[in-house]
């Protein structure tokens, strides 16, 4: 029998957003914003100029079919049983999923993108990702006292007329005893997460926007609500002396001065990139801020459009 649903749940489950009108208001999302902040002139080519082009990557379909693989396993084990979910064939689902994502981006693109030995290298590490995710289900997702308030829940919330924030959170789980909700970000990634990654504001940032933003459209205290990065590694080193597990957990300091530096940073970003109408801001002034990080994969790195490079 399903467990009754705690009202915090509820509150996340039954909430209506607002919908946008993209013919009239625009949105802004984490991307959006570690673009800009990487480089302003790369946003605006991309945003307001409209010269950027979608190029899917195997890396993207992988990363998707990631996602959905393990957000219907959560939605078995916290929705109908853990002895269904531990049942389940992770394997045949995500390489049905990713088989299904591969479609959808094939259709996007101009020509063919990745081969079919990178796929399946890509699948073969998945499919570790979850052995390991099964095997071990009670460390990372207890059922105890625990329940799934949220997948891709949607976030919009208004940051001038005209103008709003938009992201989907990966998982958001409410635990009953401790009275917390846990908003989770999956990432995948080759390796895991280092210094690098850690220090980079961008992504630190799409964290703690949705911990306030979050607070801002449930009505919940901001101390709450926990994060934390859910990180999927693809490559093991065997060889280590001490053997990296496949699952990185983080949890960023994410309090009231951390929340602060990141919202005045993207409040800057909206009072320059937007006019008061909710228009982009075609007359703004739009930099570019040359590095390794933002050149590297640049569409418009030694183009027409931007000759200033790291390299």
């Amino acid at each position: 029998m399903p467990k009754k649903l705690p009202k915090e749940v509820k509150l996340v489950l039954e909430h209506t957003p607002h919908t946008i009108n993209y013919a009239r208001e625009k949105n802004v999302s984490a991307s959006q914003f570690m673009m800009y902040n990487e480089c302003q002139h790369k946003w605006k080519l991309s945003k307001i100029d409209k010269l950027s082009k979608y190029t899917p990557s195997v890396h993207t379909v992988f990363g998707t079919a990631m996602h959905e693989t393990i957000q219907e396993w959560l939605s078995i084990l916290y929705n109908d049983s853990a002895k269904k979910a531990d049942s389940t064939d992770l394997r045949s689902l995500l390489k049905e999923t990713m088989r299904e994502v591969y479609a959808t981006e094939r259709k996007k693109a101009s020509e063919v993108f990745t081969t079919a030995d990178d796929l399946n290298s890509f699948f073969l590490d998945g499919v570790e990702i979850l052995k390991f995710l099964q095997r071990n289900r009670r460390a990372y997702f207890s059922t105890k006292n625990t329940f799934l308030a949220g997948i891709e829940t949607d976030l919009v919330q208004q940051l001038k007329p005209g103008v709003y924030f938009k992201g989907f959170v990966d998982l958001v789980l409410y635990n009953k005893f401790t009275e917390k909700y846990t908003v989770i970000d999956i990432k995948t990634s080759t390796r895991g997460w280092g210094d690098y990654e850690k220090k980079s504001e961008g992504k630190i940032a799409q964290i703690l926007f949705y911990k306030e933003f979050f607070a801002k459209q449930f009505n919940v205290d901001v101390e709450s609500i926990d994060v934390e990065f859910f990180i999927l590694r693809r490559k093991i080193n065997e060889d280590l002396e001490f053997v990296p597990k496949r699952v990185q957990q983080w949890s960023p300091a994410s309090g009231r001065i951390k929340r602060g530096k990141a919202m005045k940073a993207l409040d800057e970003f909206v009072a320059n990139a937007f006019t008061n109408e909710g228009k982009y801001n075609t007359k703004g002034n739009y930099p570019p801020n040359p590095s390794k990080s933002a050149c590297r994969f640049c569409d418009f790195k030694n183009t027409e459009y931007c000759t200033v490079s790291a390299d």
